[in-house]
Order: structure tokens, then sequence, then C-alpha cells
């Protein structure tokens, strides 16, 4: 009886170590693509030109993860005349990978803005 009852303890002790380290690794990959994903946002630049471009990383530790960008303008117009001097970039970068079955993504937005000449 006293058998039944320890080794009944170990393996739901065992399972809770497992959904443990299971959870550590999710949030160690989502960290990683928020580190990316900010990372490929600064390289884009302050107004990036509209635009989609695809890639992976170099670095062997990176390989399962990619990259999306997509970069939209909008113009705002300001005056009663209709005339447009707020040009505005919709950014979102996207990063993606594989978690066994499953793929998984974060995308991190921002909005740009830049006056234009009238």
């Amino acid at each position: 009886m006293a058998l039944t009852i320890v080794s009944l303890v170990l393996v739901s002790l065992l399972r809770l170590h497992l959904l443990s380290l299971d959870a550590t690794m999710r949030a160690q990959d989502l960290t990683t693509a928020v580190q990316l994903a900010q990372s490929r946002m600064t390289a884009l630049g302050p107004f990036p030109d509209p635009g989609e471009e695809r890639g992976r990383f170099d670095t062997p530790e990176l390989a399962k993860f990619h990259w999306q960008t997509v970069v939209t303008e909008h113009k705002l117009e300001t005056t009663e005349s209709g005339q447009t001097n707020i040009e505005l970039r919709h950014i979102e970068v996207t990063i993606r990978w594989r978690d066994g079955l499953n793929e998984r993504s974060y995308t991190l937005e921002a909005y740009a803005s830049q006056q234009t000449p009238q």
C-alpha cells in the first residue's frame, strides 16, 4: 500500500517537473522572439520605406526563427484644402518559429511619422 502511494506521488511530481520544463522552454522562445523583433524594428530605421521583406537569422542557435517585416504608408490630411503634410508608416515585425508540431509567432507593431514639405 505504501509503495503504491509513493509511486503515485512520484509520477505526479515527475509530471509537474516536465510541465515546468515545457513552460520554461516556451517562455525562453517567446523572450527570444521579442528581442529579435525589437532588433529587426531598430534595423529598419526611424522612417522605413513601404514594402515587405522576409528572412532568417544567420546564427545556428536562432535557426528556427524566421522574420517578416511589413511597412505600409498612410497620409494624413491636415488642412481644409486637402493638402497632405504628414506621412505615416505602420510597421509590423513578425517573428515565427516551430514549437514541436505547432507554429508560434510574435508580432511587434509601431507607427512612425514624418512631416512632408508643403
